[in-house]
């Protein structure tokens, strides 16, 4: 009885064994197999970023490690190595509006230059690996910013274009938000009819970023004949010359320091008197050279106030156009919030412009979304306008950006002659 039961026992064991070393059966695919098989979990992976963000308007930016951008990317999603990162005083404008600390961190900056180091799936077909790019990264409501090693860029949303090849990366960080402001601009007041080469213009802060591009379209794109009045100081007149050697006939500069407090003065007297006055720098005698262009047909200010807007009835012609990038208030980037409500006399001077002051006011604020620029397809023209050399981007300052608080003072302060430039660090 027990040598049976021993029997049974092994002949048991034996087969077990026999089923357990079996060859997998054939009809059982491979891929199925592989279902069924147990697999380890895929370790996530990011791109680490340093960037450069604040808390509040209260507290200076710092350096942060905090943020990843996870790979693979999302198949809409370019991945850009930042090289430069351009300054605008609108970044200081963002920073004022956060009064309060944010739970997080707030990025700095709009404008950039790079390298694509990633593509999504879906934009094989117009990016690679390598492109050098630049572009405009604006998100002011979701605290996004360019002075960050790596961005996460979407071309539906974010302008972003193929660096023309004749510009670095800094001029290119510096480029794309200004002139795309200037070009906006004066491609409204041509679509208006207001733009003709009959044109007559006043340009109030002459050496502003934007001022400097418009100073370009003008004379070297739309070609307007007259000469450009500019509202500058007399060392801002010695950069505009030493940038624009071509067009120092072609420019009349009026010193607003020396007329500080009633700069529309000096003006109302070159219109009435037929001619302009300037000094000469070393012996301060006066120069006089003849003015016959009349009453300005468009002014553009990029400084603000009511020291010209008090006063259009002597200096605007009827049905003439005053465009602002500031309001009626003068700008003072330690204190003036982005988007801020416009004084009610100015809203009230969109609306009545035509029928109260026979002129047309207009407050421009400029939104770079990808999604307005089909509109005039002004990204691509600008784009076309620095590969065939009509404009170029005058950058004053370039600073490391370990030395961002240097470069933000400097822009405060109001007094750049051109673009503000970071240096960022690769990471």
């Amino acid at each position: 009885m027990a040598d049976r039961i021993l029997a049974n026992r092994d002949e048991f064991l034996r087969t077990q064994t026999i089923e357990h070393d079996a060859p997998v059966p054939k009809e059982i695919p491979q891929e199925e197999l592989m279902r069924r098989m147990p697999r380890p979990l895929r370790h996530v992976k990011y791109i680490p970023v340093k960037n450069l963000v604040y808390f509040s308007k209260n507290n200076p930016p710092a350096f942060s490690y905090e943020t990843k951008i996870k790979i693979p990317l999302a198949k809409d999603k370019l991945v850009v190595q930042v090289r430069n990162a351009g300054l605008n005083p609108v970044d200081l404008k963002i920073m004022n509006s956060y009064t309060r600390n944010m739970n997080r961190g707030v990025g700095f900056g709009c404008e950039f230059s790079g390298v694509v180091t990633e593509v999504g799936e879906n934009l094989h077909g117009k990016w690679k690996e390598g492109d050098e790019v630049f572009g405009v990264y604006y998100h002011p409501n979701l605290g996004h910013g360019t002075a960050q090693s790596s961005i996460e860029v979407t071309p539906s949303k974010d302008v972003v274009l193929h660096k023309p090849s004749n510009i670095g990366f800094a001029a290119a960080s510096g480029t794309l938000f200004c002139l795309g402001a200037a070009y906006n601009i004066l491609d409204s007041l041509e679509s208006k009819g207001q733009l003709s080469e009959k044109a007559n213009v006043l340009i109030n802060g002459g050496t502003t970023s934007v001022a400097m591009f418009a100073i370009q379209l003008l004379k070297y794109h739309y070609r307007i004949p007259n000469k450009l009045v500019l509202l500058c100081s007399e060392y801002g007149a010695t950069i505009l010359k030493s940038h624009f050697p071509d067009l120092c006939d072609e420019l009349i500069f009026v010193n607003y320091v020396m007329s500080a407090g009633r700069i529309h003065k000096p003006l109302q007297d070159m219109i009435n008197n037929r001619e302009t006055i300037s000094y000469d720098a070393e012996t301060g005698q006066p120069i006089s050279t003849p003015y016959d262009q009349g009453k300005f047909s468009i002014i553009l200010d990029f400084i603000g106030g009511y020291q010209l807007l008090g006063h259009t009835d002597v200096l605007l012609a009827k049905n003439g156009a005053y465009v602002t990038t500031v309001g009626d208030y003068r700008a003072d980037y330690t204190k003036d919030v982005y988007n801020a409500w416009d004084n009610p006399s100015a809203n009230a001077r969109k609306v009545f412009g035509r029928l109260l002051w026979t002129f047309d006011y207009t407050h421009f604020h400029f939104d770079p979304n990808a999604k307005y620029v089909s509109k005039n397809d002004w990204a691509e023209k600008c784009v076309e306008l620095l590969e065939s050399e009509v404009v170029k981007c005058i950058v004053d300052k370039v600073y490391d950006w370990k030395n961002f608080q240097e470069a933000l003072d400097y822009l405060r302060k109001g007094h750049s002659h051109g673009k503000v430039i970071l240096e960022v660090e690769r990471f």
